[in-house]
């Protein structure tokens, strides 16, 4: 419980930041400041998500989603393929949403690695980004925050960026196809 307090607090931080200009748009690796979500890494998705409807009072649980590759867009662990799985829910809030994030099984990911190595807590922010594979890996990678984990599913991708060691939270970079102006 600490971690997620912690995670969140950080969050608060960080998003202070973006609101005081200190990270200000267009001189950054992000084009933007739209933070979708927080995600969260769970040991027990459907326990850890009844305390999140009890705490916010949510009339209506959210459903819970299997996320796997996808054959247009496969999900790839430190640049190796990966069958990786994990179940999946958005809680949404008036403002962002929260990534409830279980993995399943025993397949590498970052997923698995992250609840491996510290437990329950936040796992990333993730930002909505467009033409992520046409220049946004490269950027993060010269800015020392290569690609961990990246895959897709019919509609869009995402990219998580080895960003801890700088900002202390990994960076999710998402594009939703649909979104496209």
């Amino acid at each position: 419980m600490k971690k997620l307090f912690f995670g969140l607090f950080l969050f608060v931080l960080v998003f202070m930041a973006f609101r005081a200009g200190e990270l200000s748009a267009g001189k950054g690796l992000l084009p933007n400041q739209k933070m979708l979500h927080v995600g969260i890494i769970v040991e027990d998705i459907n326990s850890s998500l009844n305390r999140w409807v009890k705490l916010l009072g949510l009339e209506t649980v959210p459903e819970v989603h299997v996320a796997e590759g996808h054959h247009t867009n496969p999900t790839h662990y430190k640049g190796k393929p990966s069958d990786a799985k994990a179940k999946l829910v958005f809680i949404k809030l008036d403002n962002i949403q929260i990534e409830l994030i279980e993995p399943i099984g025993e397949t590498p990911s970052h997923w698995k690695n992250f609840l491996d190595q510290n437990g329950e807590g936040v796992h990333h922010f993730a930002f909505e980004v467009e033409g992520m594979g046409e220049h946004y890996f490269e950027s993060f990678n010269e800015s020392g925050m290569p690609i961990l984990q990246h895959g897709g599913w019919n509609g869009g991708e995402y990219g998580y960026m080895d960003s801890v060691d700088s900002l202390a939270v990994t960076i999710e970079l998402i594009e939703d196809y649909n979104r496209k102006k």
